[in-house]
C-alpha cells in the first residue's frame, strides 16, 4: 500500500499561508488531498520522485560499498605480492653480499701479505677495503633489524636504564634513522640504523660487485709483488693487538723512505705526518721502522721526542735521540733515518739550524716529523700525510671484533644494537674502543652493556667542554675530567682525572690500579693517587698515566 498524503497549511511570521504535505500509511494519496487538481498532481509527482530517489540512493550506497571492498582486496593482494617479491629479492641480495664480502676479504688478505708500492694499486686496495667495511656495516644492521622486530625495551634491560638511554641523545646514532654513507675525503658521521632499505642494500651489492669485477688486472699485478716476511699470522688474529686501518698509509711512508734519490741531490727528504692526539702517528711510524725492508735500507734509525726544538743544538739533539735500530751491513751505505715526534709546532729558526746541520748526512738519508700542528707541513720536501679518524663502517668493524671476539654479533642482536650505539658515541677513538671492548667482554650481557652505554653518554655530556674533534683528545691539561663506575647500577663514588700524560714503554713502573678497574668498580680506594689511564697493546706500547681523586657522590 502506497503511503497517503495529507495536505495542511501553516502561517509564517510574514503572515503568508503555505501548504504542507504529510504522508500517512494505509491511505491513498488521491483520496485524502484537499486542494486543487494541479496541487494534487504536483504532490503526487513529488512523492513518486522522492520514493525513486530513496531507492536510487540505496542502490548507490550498495554499489559504493561493493566497489570499496573490491579495491581494498585488490590493494591487499598487490601489497602482499610485492612484499613477497621484495622479501625474496632481499634474501637474494643478502646471499650475494655475503659471497662478495668473502671474495673481497680474500683479495685484501693476499694484498696484506705482499709489499705493494704502486700508488694506483694502493688507492684501489683502499677503496676495496672501505667498500667491504660498508658492506659488513649494512649486513650487521639488517641482522639487528630482522632479529629485533620491536622498538621497546631490550630484554634484560632495567626500566630505569631504558629511560636514561632514551634521555641521553647526545649521540648522532639513532636506530630509527636511515643509513647514509659518508662522502669521499674526511669521513663524515654516518647515522646507523635498524636496517637498510631494499634499494640501498641492492645498491650496495651492485657497487661491490662492480668493484670486484674490475679487480682482475689488480690481482694479476698483485701476484708479482714481493711477499712480506713477518711473524706467523696467528699473532695478527686479534685486531686490537695490531695496527688497524692504516695499511695504505704505511705503504705510502715506506715508498717515501725506500725511494732512491737522483744522483747529486743535496736536499734531505722530509715527510710531515699530521693528525690529532691518539690518532696513531707514533704507531704508524713504529710499524714502518720495524719493517725488514726499512731496517735493511738504513744503517741507523733514531727517534727524538720533545715539545719543540727551540733550545736544541746539533750535539744536544743527537744526544736526546734514541736508537731504534742499527744496521752495520755495507748495503745500507750509512743512510740515516731520523724520526722527530713533536706535540705542537716547532720554532722556525731552530728548524733551519737543525736542518742545515743534518744536510751533511749520507745521500739517501730521510727524516719523518710528526705533530698535531698543521704548521709543520711547511718543512716537508714531499706531500704531507694527514691521518684522520677511521670511517664509521671501519671503526664499527674494529669495535665489534674487539667486543664480541669469536662470538657472532648476529647471535646477540640486542647487544649488537647497543654496541653500534656505543661505537657511534665514541666517535672513532682508539682509546675508548679498547677500554670499552674490555668492559663489554668482561660483562657479556645486554643489561650491563646498556648500562655502559648510558654511563658513556653521561660522561660525554659531563665533560663536553673537553671534547673537541676527538673524544679522547687531552689538550687542556688544567681541566680535570669527571667519571664514575659504568657497571654499578647506582655508583656511590666518582673520580676526577687530572693531567693525563704519556710515558714510554721503557718505564717499567706502572701503577697497580687502572682506569678500567675504577670503571668496573673493582677498586676504588679513597684518596688522590696515580693510576694507569690506558696501556697500548701494540708497538710502541705507550702507557698513559693520570692523577685520580676519588670523591663521594
Amino acid at each position: 500500500m502506497a503511503p497517503a498524503l495529507k495536505l495542511q497549511t501553516f502561517k509564517t511570521q510574514s503572515g503568508n499561508w503555505h501548504p504542507t504535505v504529510y504522508i500517512h500509511a494505509n491511505m491513498h494519496a488521491r483520496h485524502r488531498i484537499r486542494s486543487s487538481s494541479l496541487s494534487q498532481k504536483l504532490l503526487v509527482v513529488a512523492v513518486e520522485s522522492r520514493q525513486k530517489g530513496v531507492v536510487g540512493f540505496a542502490m548507490e550506497m550498495f554499489s559504493s560499498s561493493v566497489i570499496a571492498d573490491l579495491v581494498n582486496r585488490s590493494i591487499s593482494f598487490l601489497f602482499a605480492r610485492c612484499q613477497k617479491q621484495t622479501t625474496a629479492t632481499v634474501q637474494e641480495d643478502l646471499r650475494l653480499l655475503r659471497r662478495l664480502l668473502m671474495r673481497s676479504d680474500t683479495i685484501v688478505e693476499e694484498a696484506e701479505r705482499r709489499h705493494v708500492s704502486n700508488q694506483d694499486m694502493l688507492q684501489q686496495l683502499k677503496a676495496l677495503r672501505d667498500k667491504a667495511y660498508k658492506g659488513y656495516y649494512v649486513l650487521d644492521t639488517i641482522k639487528c633489524q630482522a632479529l629485533l622486530p620491536g622498538r621497546g625495551s631490550r630484554d634484560g634491560e632495567d626500566k630505569e636504564e631504558e629511560v636514561k638511554r632514551r634521555t641521553f641523545v647526545l649521540s648522532r646514532f639513532n636506530p630509527a634513522k636511515r643509513v647514509r654513507f659518508p662522502s669521499a675525503g674526511d669521513p663524515k658521521p654516518t647515522v646507523a640504523l635498524d636496517g637498510a632499505s631494499p634499494g640501498e642494500l641492492h645498491q650496495m651489492v651492485c657497487s661491490l660487485q662492480a668493484m670486484i669485477d674490475g679487480m682482475d688486472e689488480f690481482v694479476v699485478l698483485l701476484m708479482s709483488c714481493p711477499p712480506i716476511h713477518r711473524e706467523p699470522y696467528s699473532v695478527y688474529l686479534s685486531l686490537d693487538r695490531s695496527m688497524f686501518g692504516r695499511q695504505m698509509e704505511k705503504e705510502m711512508v715506506m715508498d717515501f723512505l725506500l725511494k732512491t734519490q737522483p744522483p747529486g741531490a743535496m736536499n734531505l727528504g722530509v715527510l710531515p705526518i699530521v693528525g690529532p692526539t691518539h690518532i696513531g702517528k707514533s704507531t704508524l711510524v713504529e710499524s714502518v721502522c720495524r719493517d725488514e725492508k726499512v731496517r735493511s735500507h738504513f744503517s741507523l734509525i733514531t727517534i727524538y721526542s720533545g715539545n719543540d726544538l727551540k733550545d736544541e743544538t746539533k750535539a744536544t739533539f743527537r744526544d736526546k735521540c734514541v736508537i731504534k735500530h742499527q744496521n752495520n751491513q755495507a748495503s745500507s751505505e750509512k743512510r740515516l733515518l731520523i724520526v722527530i715526534e713533536l706535540i705542537e709546532d716547532v720554532d722556525e729558526e731552530a728548524w733551519k739550524r737543525l736542518y742545515s746541520c743534518e744536510r751533511s748526512m749520507a745521500q739517501g738519508s730521510k727524516m719523518i716529523i710528526t705533530s698535531r700542528s698543521e704548521n709543520i707541513v711547511r718543512f716537508g720536501t714531499t706531500k704531507p700525510l694527514r691521518l684522520k679518524r677511521l670511517p664509521v663502517e671501519a671503526y664499527w668493524y674494529l669495535f665489534k671484533t674487539s667486543a664480541f671476539g669469536s662470538d657472532d654479533p648476529g647471535d646477540h642482536p640486542k647487544m649488537a644494537s647497543i654496541a653500534m650505539e656505543m661505537a657511534d658515541a665514541m666517535r672513532g677513538s682508539f682509546v675508548f674502543a679498547s677500554m670499552g671492548a674490555d668492559l663489554l667482554r668482561a660483562n657479556f650481557d645486554a643489561r650491563s652493556w646498556s648500562r655502559v652505554l648510558t654511563r658513556l653518554r653521561q660522561y660525554l655530556q659531563k665533560n663536553a667542554s673537553l671534547i673537541g674533534e676527538y673524544p679522547d683528545d687531552v689538550k687542556v691539561k688544567d681541566c680535570p675530567r669527571s667519571s664514575w663506575s659504568v657497571i654499578k647500577k647506582k655508583p656511590d663514588k666518582y673520580f676526577m682525572l687530572h693531567d693525563i700524560y704519556q710515558r714510554g714503554s721503557t718505564h717499567r713502573e706502572v701503577p697497580p690500579i687502572s682506569l678500567s678497574d675504577l670503571l668496573a668498580g673493582r677498586a676504588q680506594p679513597p684518596g688522590k693517587y696515580e693510576i694507569l689511564f690506558w696501556k697500548s697493546r701494540i708497538p710502541p706500547y705507550f702507557n698513559y698515566m693520570c692523577t685520580c681523586e676519588i670523591c663521594d657522590m
